[in-house]
């Protein structure tokens, strides 16, 4: 179980195959693991990384933690992780859901870092207008609300009948919910805790990504259509005038079509 020391923090990573480094940063749930089917299938191209963020799974928080800066800290884990596994001392880096989010700041405070950013499907209401910003914070602090007077299964069971997921919606159900196993409770209280109304919430340096335009590629689910999660990624792209990548699936897609997922994502890298 190989893992990294940052300050305040024990990483833990997998690595799988051999050639330039693409790092994979998960959503909500924090675990590295939901990234393997696809790492097995990009490993033939790629030294593919994947690892459980801060606080989640196996990867301890230690030490005194600085929780209102949580998501520039996310950002800063994932540059000491490329800084220790990848040569050249860049990779390119894919995200999904608020692992998306986490990979846009990574992009923006340290751009050396990423050589190319695929940032897929990030529920970053910062990037919508107001009111529709107003709109989806309201709903954040209306799940955090529930899950802090009627705990976490009730507040996940609500979270999650509210997402726009079609065939995926039973497989979301199940990777976040408390009862599912002991290690996901513990990561989705530690993510309605510490996660849940920071990421969402958070400003959106649009300005920032238009300058490293070329190196960010936007990117959503051939599944998820037009719907609600795919709304701040097409404000995002729009205004850094960037095509969206369309990729197979849904917002899971990559777990539940990993093989298409894998050819299509490498596609889209070799075509941006």
């Amino acid at each position: 179980m190989p893992t990294l020391e940052v300050p305040g923090a024990e990483l833990h990573y997998d690595t799988f195959g051999s050639g330039p480094v693409l790092l994979l940063i998960t959503g909500a749930d924090g675990r590295g693991s939901v990234w393997h089917p696809l790492a097995k299938h990009l490993s033939a191209h790629h030294t593919v990384i994947s690892y459980d963020r801060r606080g989640y799974s196996a990867s301890h928080i230690k030490g005194t933690q600085d929780y209102t800066n949580r998501l520039n800290t996310d950002a800063d884990d994932a540059a000491l992780l490329i800084e220790h596994l990848s040569p050249t001392n860049t990779a390119i880096v894919v995200g999904n859901s608020s692992g998306a989010i986490v990979s846009q700041t990574l992009l923006l405070r340290h751009p050396d870092r990423v050589s190319k950013l695929i940032s897929h499907e990030p529920p970053a209401f910062g990037a919508l207008p107001p009111d529709f910003r107003a709109k989806g914070e309201h709903v954040i602090n209306h799940i955090y609300n529930q899950y802090r007077t009627l705990g976490p299964i009730t507040a996940m069971e609500e979270f999650t009948a509210g997402l726009d997921t079609g065939s995926e919606a039973t497989l979301m159900r199940s990777l976040m919910h408390p009862s599912s196993s002991y290690e996901i409770r513990a990561n989705s209280m530690f993510w309605f805790e510490f996660e849940l109304r920071q990421y969402p919430c958070a400003d959106v340096d649009v300005e920032g990504l238009v300058k490293l335009k070329e190196k960010f590629v936007p990117a959503a689910g051939e599944d998820s259509g037009m719907g609600v999660g795919v709304a701040p990624i097409a404000a995002i792209a729009g205004a850094v005038g960037r095509e969206m990548l369309r990729l197979p699936g849904g917002h899971v897609g990559f777990m539940t079509q990993p093989e298409k997922w894998a050819a299509a994502l490498l596609e889209g890298i070799g075509r941006y």
